[in-house]
């Protein structure tokens, strides 16, 4: 747990125990009763002393110190001490179950969250707030199935609570229940939901239909999804894809097409898909598509690299070099255009290139200033990938990752 958070949390233990001070409470220690044994473990044996306010503000302020200072172990017990005055303000309990969450005391948090629920006339807010924590307990555990169910029970009670809402529908995607994450889309508000992310999950529910060798189901929700997100590329990639596996060849052509169009930096996912193309097409489709779009896309970078790919793989070897040449010329390189470079020398076709043309291209690629990052990243958090996602796996963002 980071020092700010662990601070937060403490700060809102101080929080709750000035509330208690000013509400004339008696903050006593006091030995535990049995319900409470399995909670708080730490200086059990304790006699019943009683604690005037400066200490407990000591205690407290000790365990703020330790905060500080980063020493989180500590921190910890003596707000443990702090939580102990008191057994009956279930505020502070909540929070102190959140500090052993976030320090990794799992089954700790669980045990004071599932206590909390163990007391009489507990108040509603109260209650619901700490099925929310038990949840969040699970999820940290990696008991998924269990917080789905708990997410389920509170979003079932109150279909309001967006924050449940947003818990349970990342659990949902996370274990690639689809159908379920799109239910739970499709009934919330319109404002805590964007379009495009509703497009998505509608794209994996045909996809996952689509492996289950239910066709039907596939096209209505390709369908379904390019209706609700015109620009979804996901859509219309994998579209393309179940297209070409029903045989059909220019339907297939034009959803990719259509992906292009939409985000040329998808260039070189498109060009790999024209592999499932017959072989007696492929080459064809493929020479129409730069021919097609090499005057209107010769600034896009992605474009290029995947036309310098192309030109490698078809032996047009010099054109390819004066495009690398090109693009090194500007300086800057990465790992594909090194890649790129590599591959050319070493293509089998290269024995006819002199060894002065190689010479050039080979100084170029010296003088370049090169970094070897992975080429795509989250715009939101910066995580850095080697592949196109449409979901970043660190803030869990959709559509966020694209070319650096």
């Amino acid at each position: 747990m980071s020092p700010s958070n662990l601070l937060f949390a403490a700060l809102i233990l101080f929080i709750l125990l000035l509330l208690g001070f000013w509400g004339g409470r008696r903050f006593l220690f006091r030995r535990r009763r049995p319900e409470h044994d399995a909670v708080l473990t730490q200086d059990e044996a304790e006699k019943s002393d009683v604690v005037d306010d400066s200490q407990i503000l000591r205690t407290y302020f000790r365990g703020l110190s330790y905060v500080i200072a980063n020493e989180t172990d500590k921190a910890v017990a003596e707000f443990v001490k702090v939580a102990k005055v008191n057994t009956t303000t279930a505020e502070i309990y909540l929070a102190l179950g959140q500090l052993f969450r976030n320090t990794g005391e799992l089954e700790r948090a669980i045990r004071v969250h599932r206590d909390i629920l163990l007391r009489p006339n507990l108040p509603d807010d109260i209650r619901q707030q700490t099925f929310f924590e038990i949840g969040l307990d699970y999820k940290k555990a990696g008991f998924f199935d269990r917080a789905c169910r708990t997410f389920e029970k509170i979003v079932e009670k109150n279909p309001k609570d967006h924050a449940a809402r947003r818990e349970l529908s990342a659990l949902y995607v996370g274990m690639r229940e689809w159908e379920k994450a799109l239910a739970l889309s499709h009934n919330s508000p319109t404002a805590e939901n964007e379009t495009n992310v509703i497009a998505h999950l509608t794209t994996e529910v045909a996809k996952a239909a689509d492996q289950a060798g239910d066709k039907k189901k596939a096209q209505t929700f390709f369908r379904k999804a390019i209706d609700l997100n015109k620009n979804c590329v996901d859509a219309w990639l994998h579209y393309g894809d179940f297209l070409v596996n029903e045989n059909l060849i220019q339907e297939a052509l034009d959803a990719w097409e259509k992906a292009f169009l939409i985000n040329p930096e998808f260039t070189s996912q498109i060009i790999d898909r024209f592999a499932k193309l017959p072989a007696l097409e492929r080459d064809g489709a493929v020479d129409e598509f730069f021919n097609r779009h090499l005057d209107n896309y010769s600034q896009s970078k992605e474009f290029n690299l995947a036309y310098i790919d192309w030109q490698i793989k078809t032996g047009h070897l010099k054109e390819a070099r004066l495009l690398l040449l090109k693009l090194l010329a500007q300086g800057n390189g990465d790992q594909k255009i090194f890649s790129l470079v590599r591959q050319l020398i070493k293509s089998p076709e290269s024995v006819t290139v002199t060894e002065c043309e190689n010479h050039d291209l080979i100084q170029a690629l010296l003088i370049t200033n090169f970094r070897f990052e992975k080429n795509y990243h989250c715009q939101k958090c910066g995580y850095r990938l080697d592949q196109m996602v449409w979901r970043c796996p660190r803030c869990f963002t959709w559509d966020s990752v694209t070319l650096r």
